[in-house]
């Protein structure tokens, strides 16, 4: 194990060059890898537009049997999905 880590020591200390290319699109790479591992490990999975607030879409109106009851946004949008 020593010896593989001196190999990679020597290794890194070597320079090389890169072109602007290769910087900007390894940049690219990075910030889109970032983006999508945090969109797969975010802890919320459900994606909703708009605020609920009342357009009459037919998700916001009671039942008769529910009327006394406050809307659970969160029941509502599992019943969706």
């Amino acid at each position: 194990m020593k010896e593989k880590w001196n190999e990679l020591k020597v290794t890194l200390t070597e320079t090389t060059e890169m072109s602007k290319r290769e910087f900007v699109l390894s940049l690219m790479v990075c910030l889109l890898g970032g983006i999508v591992f945090g969109m797969l490990f975010s802890p919320r999975k459900t994606n909703v537009f708009g605020s609920h607030n009342g357009n009459n879409c037919g998700n916001t109106r009671l039942n008769e049997e529910d009327e006394g009851e406050i809307a659970d946004w969160d029941e509502i949008e599992k019943q969706e999905l």
